[in-house]
């Protein structure tokens, strides 16, 4: 059994993830959990809440954000083939429905986390979401958010260049819906990530923050996860970056992930003048990858502080700790 707290990020205003490219006609389909690290690291330097960064960020980790709708809170799938039968369907026809699949509703993903064969109906599997059966009638679908694409004016400020028109990328959620993620952050070091996300709610997170995009309400509440008791595979709900020590032990055939590579811009220094300055790269295992261990993971905090000959540059902390639950699979 493993305490957690749920951070939910309700009446989402419009917003943009940045993909680390310039190109604002696409955004990023999901809130990573380094970003979100980054994101309360970067508020507690600047409102001084937090006097050291790396010791702030080490102390706890978070998953990533994922999707509700209503009361469906959804987890990522876990990479791999999904032990499920649709009962209502025949193998070949559901299976090309199931490779779409990207979210499954809590209940039932912790259902297979104990390594049960997932019995639903065919009318369950809205899209890339799988929803307990009768939560939405059969012609509904979860609609959480959409995307929108706008087109904009680069005006340059000294009027060096003509006006350039460019595209833009906001997703919109439902009122009804939003994102949310899971911390082990606790004791006083909860009381600081709280107190965080409420401020990054009010300043905003991602793109375009000065004209409103990625406000949201916050709201906590305690989650407990029950490790099955044969669990034999840990699943990631967050990025991870491994320790050297940690590599033998999930680098196995019997592990299913992918990786990302993670880098971009230094949009959230606290020095305006390294904003245009990309950080180093550095790779990351994705949610949702499993592998066949059991071994505590703790990953680690890296530094992409790029090469750059100014004694005011800083350190450019990246979280790299993950949130692991141990499940249950046939091996």
């Amino acid at each position: 059994m493993a305490d957690y707290t749920i951070i939910k990020m309700s009446h989402l205003s419009p917003i943009h993830i940045g993909t680390g490219r310039e190109n604002y006609d696409m955004a990023a389909s999901e809130l990573h959990s380094d970003t979100i690290s980054s994101a309360l690291a970067a508020i507690g330097a600047n409102t001084r809440l937090c006097d050291d960064i790396k010791t702030f960020i080490s102390s706890f980790a978070i998953s990533s954000a994922f999707p509700y709708h209503d009361n469906c809170f959804f987890l990522p799938r876990t990479q791999g083939r999904l032990d499920i039968t649709v009962t209502d369907a025949k193998e070949h026809e559901y299976r090309k429905q199931l490779k779409k699949v990207r979210y499954i509703e809590q209940s039932l993903w912790l259902e297979m986390a104990t390594g049960n064969n997932l019995k639903i109906k065919k009318s369950q599997i809205k899209g890339s979401f799988i929803v307990p059966d009768g939560a939405l009638t059969d012609d509904e679908s979860p609609m959480i958010s959409q995307s929108q694409i706008s087109q904009r004016v680069s005006v340059p400020r000294d009027g060096s260049k003509d006006a350039e028109p460019f595209f833009f990328d906001w997703h919109y959620y439902a009122e009804n819906a939003g994102l949310y993620c899971i911390t082990d952050a606790k004791g006083d070091t909860l009381d600081k990530v709280k107190e965080l996300f409420t401020i990054l709610g009010e300043t905003g997170i991602g793109t375009d923050k000065s004209v409103g995009g990625g406000k949201f309400n916050v709201d906590t509440f305690p989650f407990t996860y029950n490790e099955p008791s044969e669990a034999n595979k840990s699943v990631l709900l967050s990025l991870y970056i491994p320790t050297q020590d940690e590599l033998a032990e999930i680098m196995n055939n019997g592990s299913t992930y992918s990786l990302i590579q993670r880098g971009g811009y230094m949009a959230g220094s606290t020095n305006s003048q390294f904003r245009h300055l990309r950080k180093k790269m550095v790779y990351a295992f994705c949610t949702g990858s499993v592998f066949e261990t059991t071994y505590n993971l703790e990953g680690k905090v890296v530094d992409l502080q790029p090469d750059w000959n100014d004694n005011a540059m800083h350190p450019v902390y990246r979280s790299g700790k993950p949130i692991v639950f141990k499940i249950k699979q046939k091996l």
